[in-house]
């Protein structure tokens, strides 16, 4: 029997679920590379500005961003209820609250008790099977359905015996398949691998001598790139080997920094090169695995572009982000990714550093002196097209925006707004 289009293409969907790439599942999009499939979008703004769709100022404050699948928003908050607990929350398209669930005690440490993570959605294998999985500044690692429903926390930091900072854990957890890896960097392994399913260890690495840091690791293949508050590491993702770590302070010309600031950035990866920075005056440096998949080479080390905490983004053979000068201070470089070489460096009138990501041949930035938000060229110099500044939220410009379905979305403090960049 010969079956028709129609009927033949509603047998595919009902056999396998369409999930559509202009979703985003993660902190900074797909392996958390800052890069957004779009296509349609403005190439230049009004002379005065985006004006928001909808600003949902009661979500509590944040530093995390906000993630988009299918017609739901995600992301986290102090909870309304009781500002000493972080909760996940989830908003409808136009901005409203649908449901807020507690998820753990906010950071215990001396230091900024903000909520600083983002979920990662996971795909069920049906349609109400689909799960979110954040870590909380404490490091208690909790799953919810899509709903909100708990289904199952674990206390990784507690098992593994996290050695922590002074700042918490801001990890946005990678899944592939079955599995959920986590940073815990303990007493007790480097990376674990957990069942989505239950939380069940599937596997624990081999620790290192080191504290966690704030960076959510990337993938390079079947290895994990975690990195730590000193060292950066490779993990193979199927047996939990560590299979080469090295002292990233060291491999960027020696200790610079003082020990407790943090790593923050995830790692950018192509092919099988990777490449990693951290501010305050620490630089970036570019790595490729060997072709046994077991070592490490150092291809270059570059002292300009040392990212604080916003992210880098690889644009056809281009490293663009901005560098430290002071935590309040800090230009916006280019570097070649094949040679490390600087494109440019330059200040962006007395503004301040902040985050960079990419869709639809242009370059997104979000200073957080003054909270301006600008659409910028990529190429050999640095070109502002258009800019405004933000004028809503508290607090804090350190949150990442995220670009879905032609909607730009910008999260300040207890603050989300949505701005339609789509071509009239």
């Amino acid at each position: 029997m010969r079956l028709s289009l129609p009927l033949f293409g509603l047998i595919v969907l009902c056999c396998f679920r369409v999930l559509f790439a202009e979703d985003v599942f993660r902190f900074r999009g797909d392996n958390s590379q800052g890069k957004y499939n779009e296509s349609g979008l403005l190439n230049r703004w009004p002379e005065e500005g985006l004006k928001p769709k909808w600003v949902n100022s009661e979500l509590g404050e944040g530093w995390g961003s906000v993630i988009k699948v299918k017609d739901r928003l995600y992301l986290t908050g102090l909870d309304a209820d009781d500002p000493k607990r972080e909760s996940v929350i989830c908003l409808d398209l136009d901005g409203t609250k649908l449901w807020q669930q507690p998820v753990g005690a906010v950071w215990r440490g001396s230091s900024y008790p903000i909520p600083r993570t983002t979920p990662t959605y996971v795909v069920g294998s049906r349609a109400d099977d689909d799960k979110l999985l954040v870590l909380s500044g404490n490091g208690e690692l909790f799953c919810l359905a899509a709903n909100g429903k708990p289904l199952w926390q674990k206390d990784v930091t507690g098992i593994y015996e996290t050695n922590f900072s002074r700042w918490g854990l801001a990890e946005c957890v990678v899944v592939k398949d079955d599995q959920v890896f986590v940073t815990v960097c303990g007493k007790k392994a480097l990376v674990v691998a957990l069942k989505i399913a239950d939380g069940s260890e599937i596997w624990k690495s081999e620790p290192i001598d080191d504290i966690v840091a704030y960076v959510s690791p990337a993938l390079c293949g079947n290895r994990l790139i975690a990195v730590t508050e000193k060292y950066v590491s490779m993990v193979d993702i199927e047996t939990g080997h560590l299979l080469w770590s090295s002292d990233f302070q060291q491999d960027s010309g020696g200790p610079i920094a003082r020990v407790e600031w943090s790593n923050c950035n995830p790692p950018l990866v192509q092919g099988n090169q990777f490449f990693v920075s951290q501010g305050y005056n620490q630089g970036g440096v570019m790595y490729e695995i060997l072709p046994d998949g077991k070592h490490v080479n150092k291809l270059w080390y570059n002292k300009v572009l040392d990212v604080h905490h916003d992210g880098a983004v690889e644009v056809e053979g281009r490293i663009y982000g901005s560098n430290w000068l002071d935590n309040n201070v800090g230009q916006w470089a280019c570097l070649d990714w094949n040679t490390g070489e600087t494109l440019y460096d330059e200040a962006w009138s007395n503004l301040g550093k902040g985050v960079t990501i990419f869709a639809d041949g242009k370059l997104y930035l979000y200073e957080e002196k003054r909270g301006t938000l600008a659409l910028a060229s990529p190429g050999d110099k640095f070109e502002i097209i258009s800019s405004f500044r933000m004028d809503f939220g508290t607090k804090e410009h350190w949150p990442h925006p995220v670009i879905s379905d032609g909607v730009l979305y910008v999260r300040r403090g207890n603050s989300l707004a949505a701005f339609d960049i789509v071509k009239k």
